[in-house]
């Protein structure tokens, strides 16, 4: 953002703000606390913000509507403050892609990837798990449905994390898209398909608008309830540290905000 105009002709307090672009205050303050937007300028003891605050709220709510959460937001406008580009914020060329598809490693390659999968213990769970699916017809070849999750349970193990403990955990993932899966098909079942007349071209159309919609939406709250388990922990034995650590990653709400789950 620019830097606050002298000119206060057109500048306005935190509360006057907030209903100019029809947000409770506390969001006003929200997004501070986020670095969303920059501090006002100090007019003796009181904070006033200009039309380049207005317009970043703008922004933060175009973008919203769109299915972006807070987080990606504030990680946009970063980037865009310091000239990074898109390929930066998402970490690089080499970065996985949200709704990528499967990826085939030979075991030298899956092995290379997560060195973990050496041992077949941890292999045969990872099978298990659905994190890897070995080719029948070839025994050197393995196919990976989500490569990011395989790229997780790396960083995991390689953070300390028990191998056979953290592919129970790639397990656990794959358990909960499989109930938001059939929640969805049950929907679109149900709501939407018409065997007697389908309108194919429509729901066709409508498919391809759902489809980076439905991927943004089961992400953010993947996210968002990560960071709420984490947070109920936060209170439990051992758990000192646990907010601060959700407060660092931008996961779940936010304390003090008012919101709720």
């Amino acid at each position: 953002m620019t830097a606050m105009s002298s000119d206060l002709s057109r500048s306005w307090s935190i509360d006057e703000l907030a209903a100019l672009v029809g947000v409770p205050t506390r969001t006003v303050r929200e997004y501070r606390t986020l670095g969303l937007i920059d501090a006002p300028l100090k007019v003796g003891r009181v904070g006033r913000y200009d039309d380049s605050h207005r317009q970043r709220m703008l922004l933060i709510a175009r973008l919203q509507d769109r299915g972006y959460s807070l987080a990606a937001i504030r990680d946009l406008c970063v980037a865009s403050a310091s000239g990074r580009s898109l390929d930066d914020v998402l970490g690089g060329s080499a970065s996985v892609a949200i709704d990528q598809g499967a990826v085939a490693y030979s075991t030298t390659e899956l092995i290379e990837a997560l060195p973990a999968l050496a041992d077949e213990t941890v292999r045969a769970a990872a099978c298990e798990a659905g994190l890897i699916h070995g080719d029948a017809a070839d025994g050197e070849l393995w196919r990976v449905r989500a490569p990011a999750l395989l790229t997780l349970v790396g960083d995991a193990i390689n953070a300390g994390a028990n191998p056979l403990a953290t592919v129970q955990m790639a397990a656990g993932l794959a358990a909960g898209a499989r109930v938001q899966a059939n929640a969805f098909a049950d929907l679109v079942v149900s709501e939407l398909w018409n065997e007697a007349a389908p309108e194919v071209a429509q729901l066709v159309s409508t498919g391809r608008r759902a489809r980076m919609q439905l991927t943004q939406a089961v992400a953010s709250l993947v996210v968002h309830e990560v960071g709420m388990a984490l947070r109920e922990r936060a209170s439990m034995p051992g758990g000192a540290g646990l907010n601060a650590l959700v407060d660092e990653l931008r996961v779940g709400v936010v304390r003090g905000s008012g919101d709720s789950r």
